[in-house]
């Protein structure tokens, strides 16, 4: 076995060295987009960095070249620096810098950095517009709801939020992350409302992270919630600004990342993850029995297939004798048994909808329809399935498809394969004892300390199948622990 090398210890700073024109230069050796530029005033030379591509050439020559060329020409070097924190250069954002590591991290984030006389430093803000702008959910559709998503810009994401929000309690606290990547996340909480402990625990994580970079959504969640052995997700993402506003006023925390236009919410549980935003944009009565009908997809889509493989293979007695003759006349040209049936139509089922996943859109449509029409009927006209297999399988599949959020549906098909395998091995005692595992491990769970089959464990599961009308929901959920738990009067 392979001895894995020490781990590099992290510097500390980072980016050690004087600020001076020769220290950053070097930090950028080799980097095309990197511009440096000395501008000439009496006494001496100001020199100015940027870096192409993050900041807007004309903000640069308005707002920072020309002002300091027309105000601080006439003053001595050492109150130049002084003199353009105090508005000599009209940007609407003036920063001193006095290590090399500020300075490098406001260069990657779209600042100029102007260098002044006795090695003082000033950044200005000049970020590019070069952005992509809010549009519609993609993957969450909306039919009553807001059209504006999140997107790949920290900064923009935030503005949505307080379109949302425009409480000025809402805090915004930000941290960079990962050695180099230098990603900024922001932690989003109301001041007031949230849980301070919850939101001290989600900023130590946030401060506790060594890597290299925080670029990837599976990085973000692992290192956020641990790295645990379930397949259940622990935090709750969302592109829906309006949904992630709803889920502050909650009293969960949010965190924001640059580069991933997705939000996430934590702590969650089980009924948070089977309620959707299109809840409440609909009345009670018809959003209550659509949430009845998602649970009941649930149990489907876990059970369902196992199910089938139990009664066919072990308890034939417990099928009402005319489905039971359909069955075995369906299955007495089919070379494989019910177990190998229904577990190669699972397989194929999950290639499918990979396949349809990581394909172009247009293409990925076409094979899902293709795989599932034509390939389906060709099988079963081909007397290589029965007819009661697919249906059971492709049953189970479009019930999975209802579940809100995508994470925990794709626990739910994890589990439904270990499922049919129990019930495959065991017949229903196999079966009872996997869903017997699956909820000891729901109610092992935890997220951020909140257990995972809150409030179901409290009694309360009749209040989280159905939606209360939204006059009569007065309290936040108290295993939230929220500063103010009265929602309205």
């Amino acid at each position: 076995m392979a001895v894995l090398p020490p781990p590099q210890p992290r510097p500390e700073p980072l980016f050690p060295g004087p600020l001076t024109d020769e220290a950053l230069r070097a930090l950028f050796e080799g980097a095309a987009d990197f511009v440096a530029r000395q501008i000439a005033v009496p006494g001496g030379m100001i020199g100015l960095y940027f870096i192409d591509g993050l900041v807007s050439g004309s903000d640069i020559s308005e707002y920072v070249i020309g002002p300091m060329v027309r105000h601080l020409a006439d003053l001595p070097p050492e109150a130049q620096a002084a003199q353009a924190v105090a508005g000599a250069v009209n940007n609407a954002v003036a920063d001193p810098v006095d290590t090399l590591e500020a300075a490098a991290i406001k260069l990657v984030n779209g600042f100029a950095v102007a260098v002044f006389a006795e090695g003082r430093a000033v950044a200005f803000e000049v970020k590019t517009g070069e952005k992509r702008s809010p549009s519609p959910p993609e993957v969450e559709s909306t039919v009553k709801g807001a059209k504006d998503a999140f997107t790949e810009t920290v900064r923009t994401n935030t503005s949505l939020l307080r379109r949302h929000l425009r409480t000025p309690r809402l805090r915004l606290w930000e941290q960079t992350v990962g050695h180099r990547s230098l990603t900024n996340v922001t932690v989003a909480s109301i001041d007031g409302l949230t849980d301070p402990a919850l939101v001290r625990r989600v900023k130590r994580r946030l401060e506790s992270v060594d890597v290299d970079g925080l670029v990837s959504p599976a990085a973000v969640e692992e290192y956020l919630t641990g790295s645990r052995k379930t397949a259940f997700p622990m935090l709750l993402y969302t592109e829906r600004t309006d949904k992630f506003a709803a889920g502050l006023l909650e009293g969960r925390v949010g965190v924001l990342v640059d580069g991933l236009p997705l939000g996430y919410l934590l702590p969650v549980d089980l009924s948070r993850l089977m309620e959707s935003p299109e809840d409440r944009g609909m009345g009670y009565v018809a959003a209550s029995c659509v949430r009845v009908l998602r649970y009941a997809a649930l149990v489907v889509s876990l059970l369902l297939p196992g199910l089938y493989l139990a009664m066919a293979a072990f308890h034939q007695e417990m099928l009402p004798p005319q489905l039971l003759r359909s069955i075995i006349e369906s299955k007495e040209s089919v070379p494989f048994s019910s177990t190998l049936e229904v577990l190669l139509l699972l397989i194929a089922f999950e290639l499918l909808q990979e396949a349809g996943l990581h394909l172009p859109q247009s293409i990925g449509q076409s094979v899902s329809i293709i795989g599932g029409l034509v390939v389906g009927t060709a099988a079963v006209e081909a007397k290589l399935v029965s007819p009661a297999a697919l249906i059971i399988v492709a049953a189970a599949g479009i019930c999975g498809f209802v579940l809100p959020e995508r994470d925990f549906a794709d626990a739910v098909r994890v589990w439904r394969f270990a499922l049919a395998l129990c019930a495959a091995l065991t017949g229903l005692f196999g079966l009872a004892a996997g869903f017997l595992l699956l909820l000891i491990q729901l109610a092992e769970l935890r997220s951020c300390g909140v257990p995972y089959l809150t409030p179901f464990s409290a009694g309360r599961t009749g209040g989280r199948l159905v939606r209360r009308r939204l006059r009569r929901e007065k309290m936040r959920p108290p295993q939230l622990h929220p500063q103010d738990l009265r929602n309205q009067r």
